[in-house]
């Protein structure tokens, strides 16, 4: 029986600024977890003990014993055996065994990859790992949030544990994080920004599974209890804007790419743009006009006078990786820049995001004018 992990909430919450197979025989990869015997020939689920296949003489193999992390136990001698820690099917026994389970096997480049965009592009750790606090360490990475939305919708445990992500399937992962569907076919809440990740390429969701079976695990089931959502319509890319770059430009293909970042991964669509319910809507990347008596504000971030027009790819790379500002000043608020997240970004996914950036169609917005803000409040004692 799976444990259920009701909500796979990989949420942003923080303001803001390729298909390939994953078996390999490399014993330089992440070590797989072992497959398990299916019933008389079927796929097992990874590391699941399944019924051994029937026996050569005609008679039913007895049952095999749970698979092991590194491998499964095999069935009587009669039966076939469970599968070795490749996945495969097993020999042993005078019948043929049962089908091998999910192998779980990726290279490092993939590992790196998810590693970079966990950590640094989608920031799903700014959810799913408990925060400091004045008392208690931060909790192991992605290991859960009890206290996410102030503990009304927790972000559970996302580690290759059987509290978290330890019984699904990588396919079951990939439609949580592209279609916002738990493991039990039940629809997640929308501040799990499956809208946006959506639109994320096979590579990239493939690169994160990967990551995120490469986690030391945490045993810490959170978030069983979170009430059930309704659908909402993925962002789609159509509508934001395109570069003005003529197809024909050095630095179109850039352009390209950093659409697809923004419009797939990172969170800058959601906090610089007018929402409805959450979901941005309109004018994208124009920015959020200040609440009353409000010095921090998510501004007009398109190449417009009252946004960043004059702003080079630089100065936004600058802005992602360092924090500053065009005039040296620190972003605050919730702009995840520089420690806080984007600063691990690569230089080419930076840089992509900025050749974006500053050649989409300006938009008149005087009210979230960057100019406008105030620095940064000091630190509470």
């Amino acid at each position: 029986m799976k444990m259920r992990v009701a909500h796979l909430a990989l949420v942003f919450g923080l303001a803001g600024a390729v298909s390939v197979g994953c078996g390999s025989d490399d014993d330089t990869t992440t070590p797989p977890k072992g497959g398990a015997g299916g019933v008389s020939g079927s796929a097992g689920k990874g590391g699941s003990g399944g019924k051994s296949g029937s026996g050569g003489t005609g008679e039913t193999g007895n049952e095999a014993g749970s698979a092991g992390e590194g491998g499964a136990s095999a069935g009587s001698d009669q039966g076939g055996a469970g599968g070795d820690s490749s996945g495969t099917a097993g020999s042993s026994g005078s019948g043929e065994g049962g089908s091998g389970g999910e192998s779980h096997m990726y290279l490092p480049e993939q590992v790196e990859r998810g590693k970079v965009l966990v950590r640094s592009v989608a920031l799903c750790g700014g959810c799913h790992t408990n925060p400091a606090t004045s008392t208690d360490p931060a909790g192991p990475e992605l290991g859960g949030n009890p206290t996410f939305a102030k503990g009304n919708l927790p972000a559970p445990n996302l580690t290759d544990d059987p509290t978290g992500i330890g019984n699904w399937s990588d396919q079951e992962v990939i439609n949580a994080i592209r279609n916002g569907v738990d493991d039990e076919g039940r629809q997640l809440n929308s501040a799990m920004p499956y809208w946006l990740f959506h639109n994320m390429n096979d590579a990239d969701v493939h690169s994160i599974v990967a990551f995120l079976r490469s986690l030391p695990h945490s045993s810490t089931a959170v978030g069983e209890n979170n009430p059930g959502a309704t659908a909402v319509d993925p962002l789609a890319p159509s509508t934001l804007p395109d570069t003005t770059l003529a197809a024909s430009s050095a630095d179109y293909e850039a352009a390209v790419y950093g659409k697809y970042l923004v419009s797939g991964i990172a969170g800058c669509v959601k906090c610089h743009s007018p929402a409805s319910n959450g979901l941005p809507v309109a004018d994208f990347f124009s920015g959020v006009p200040p609440a009353t008596a409000t010095t921090v504000f998510a501004p007009n971030i398109t190449p417009d006078d009252s946004g960043i027009g004059g702003w080079t790819v630089t100065d936004v790379v600058t802005a992602l990786k360092l924090g500053t500002n065009k005039a040296g000043r620190t972003l605050c608020g919730s702009m995840p820049a520089a420690a806080k997240g984007y600063g691990g970004m690569t230089d080419a996914d930076a840089h992509a995001i900025g050749v974006y950036i500053t050649t989409i169609p300006g938009v008149v917005k005087t009210t979230t004018d960057p100019d406008n803000q105030n620095p940064c409040p000091a630190p509470s004692p």
